[in-house]
């Protein structure tokens, strides 16, 4: 798996494995690799995957985009060693997992000084908007700043992708926003009951969190957001003799709350200083807790939202195999859509395709032959296939069935051809064929088979490879 290394600059060290799916780098925050250099765009190229190769094109930045000193035109493919210079800044493509990506448990260490939590002003949620207003209201453009960083969090997690790497970006957003030391989400680890970090976010590479437990357990129980401040620096907190000590760090951390259960924690810390001769930093104060515990709820939300769409999909497949079943045992083909969705599906995941079209070249693969098993011949297609359209879920799925027998020569039913049939269509396709042609001779070699696919003019040879592939790796077989 290879990754990116930013080589120089402020943000020197910052890893991020390129996975499946395109990443972009950019000045925003919202961007996948964020870089700070004045010479970047917002959003100034992108790094995409092809058929296991990666790709870096320009976003049309202002400044350009090189590749090993040379300005990149329209895109061009990454290889190990290559360096991408944004301005000033050069990023390596390499080898390896990040940094980031590694055990989260291994990048911080606890402290559990008892006089920590004496130390902390505790609030239930619903008790954060009694609090009494600080002495100084926050100029207008610090709330303006608090609305970005709130819309900038919240068009993250409700992106499509991973949840883990929307997590990650929501959490650096935070840390560049407020600022923080460190972001962390904890979550319980189901094989073991314990609260764990899921998320590890640090303002700099050489940042090594220190986390309290007591905290981290008070929030998580008694889901209470709490707030440790030095009282030093907040006048507002002088009246609480219980945090009068000096020295003490600034830490936020609230209950993660998913479908009215807590789930875990969001924990956010502030160094006291930065060194001898260096200013002292502000402690957190009201307006970050409400700050941070908003974050929280969205992030909750998100996941809430997430579980019920993972529930329908698993209800709505569950449904679709039963029917599919239940038409192929009458028919006498009982499991040729299922092995043709698990085809579809292994091809999707050889091609890196996103989680949205290999969810909708799997459910195209069970569905392949629904006409043929309704109308007992085949005849009547769109009809039949009319039949599934009330199914808002199949809205996107029903139109790749329909270009399941079209061929790449323009031999199908529609004539469809060459680059008028899609990534997908060519997928499906190509399961098809394999599922026909192996049902019809059970004891055939499928190694021979899929060899003898490669000659046929009507499907895409790049798409037969990767099946022998996958073929020879097993993954053709997994369920």
């Amino acid at each position: 798996m290879p990754k990116i290394r930013i080589m120089n600059g402020p943000m020197r060290g910052r890893e991020k494995t390129i996975s499946d799916k395109a990443v972009t780098i950019g000045r925003d925050a919202e961007a996948g690799i964020q870089i700070l250099d004045r010479s970047a765009s917002r959003f100034h190229c992108e790094i995409f995957p092809v058929g296991g190769m990666y790709f870096v094109r320009d976003l049309d930045s202002k400044n350009g985009t090189y590749i090993n000193d040379e300005k990149l035109g329209d895109e061009e493919l990454l290889r190990l060693g290559d360096v991408i210079k944004i301005g000033t800044t050069e990023l390596g493509f390499e080898q390896g997992h990040a940094v980031a990506d590694e055990d989260s448990s291994s990048r911080i260490s606890y402290n559990d000084d008892p006089d920590v939590l004496s130390n902390t002003l505790e609030f239930r949620l619903d008790e954060l908007s009694d609090l009494s207003e600080p002495t100084e209201q926050a100029p207008e453009r610090d709330s303006a700043k608090g609305l970005r960083l709130l819309y900038q969090v919240g068009r993250i997690i409700t992106e499509g992708g991973d949840p883990p790497e929307r997590e990650a970006r929501a959490l650096d957003c935070l840390i560049a926003g407020l600022p923080a030391d460190c972001a962390l989400l904890f979550r319980r680890d189901p094989a073991t009951g314990k609260l764990a970090p899921s998320v590890v976010r640090t303002a700099a590479p050489n940042i090594q969190p220190v986390i309290s437990r007591s905290i981290i357990k008070k929030t998580f129980t008694e889901n209470k957001a709490l707030h440790s401040a030095n009282a030093q620096e907040d006048d507002r907190f002088s009246k609480h003799a219980s945090i009068s000590i000096k020295g003490i760090r600034s830490v936020i951390s609230v209950p993660l709350t998913v479908s009215g259960q807590v789930r875990g924690v969001l924990y956010l810390s502030r160094g006291t200083g930065a060194g001898r001769g260096m200013p002292i930093n502000p402690a957190f104060d009201q307006v970050d807790l409400e700050l941070v515990s908003s974050c929280a709820v969205q992030i909750g939300l998100a996941e809430a939202a997430a579980e019920e769409r993972r529930r329908h999909r698993a209800s709505m497949w569950q449904m679709l195999c039963t029917l599919v079943r239940t038409l192929e045992a009458k028919a006498g083909c009982l499991g040729a859509g299922e092995r043709c969705s698990r085809t579809c599906l292994a091809l999707a995941s050889a091609m890196h395709l996103d989680p949205a079209s290999r969810e909708r070249v799997r459910t195209a693969g069970l569905l392949h032959n629904f006409s043929a098993l309704v109308d007992d011949g085949g005849k009547g297609t769109a009809r039949h296939l009319a039949l599934l359209e009330p199914v808002g879920d199949l809205e996107s799925v029903l139109p790749l069935v329909r270009q399941g027998r079209e061929r790449l020569d323009g031999g199908g039913p529609l004539g469809t051809a060459g680059d008028d049939l899609d990534t997908e269509a060519r997928i499906l396709g190509a399961a098809m064929t394999f599922e026909e042609r192996t049902a019809a001779d059970p004891g055939a070699d499928q190694r021979q088979v899929i060899e003898a696919m490669a000659a046929d003019p009507g499907l895409d040879r790049n798409v037969v490879q990767l099946l022998l592939g996958c073929h020879l790796d097993g993954s053709l077989y997994q369920a």
